[in-house]
């Protein structure tokens, strides 16, 4: 799954911009991180199976700005990746539900609808097992927004 994900995440273009440099530059810098990763420093560190898909995902999604399309695209990546399962799919109404209430060619911000779903348990008087699938969406996409490149 690791080296699905690996290869998925090397295949993805690099955004170019008159900064950035080469493609040659690029390649360059790719082949001394690749060699800078075999070091006994970074030997300690490996990141997580999770945090590459959450970074798979960020790659393809922006969470703060989701079209109609997006929306559903966000939803199968996450069950194709195991991140999110059967029941916590159920969460993903209250962004199906605000997403209904716009034209398709308005976008939608998952982070902030969630944030206000969070703040509004008490005074709504949520069930328990609905507060676990919001919360742990909430965090989920807190994590593909942390995850997402500064522009």
């Amino acid at each position: 799954m690791i080296s699905a994900l690996t290869n998925y995440l090397q295949n993805q273009p690099l955004p170019l911009s008159e900064g950035t440099g080469s493609a040659a530059d690029i390649q360059a810098s790719q082949a001394v991180t690749d060699s800078a990763a075999d070091s006994p420093e970074n030997a300690l560190y490996a990141p997580s199976q999770r945090a590459l898909m959450v970074s798979a995902v960020a790659t393809d999604f922006d969470v703060t700005a989701l079209s109609a399309r997006d929306t559903s695209g966000l939803q199968q990546r996450l069950q194709q990746y195991g991140l999110v399962s059967g029941q916590d799919l159920n969460a993903f109404a209250v962004i199906n539900t605000a997403r209904a209430e716009l034209s398709e060619e308005d976008t939608i911000n998952a982070v902030a609808l969630l944030d206000d779903a969070v703040d509004q348990f008490a005074v709504k008087g949520v069930a328990y097992s609905e507060r676990q699938q919001v919360s742990k969406l909430h965090t989920l996409i807190h994590n593909i927004a942390s995850a997402r490149p500064l522009q």
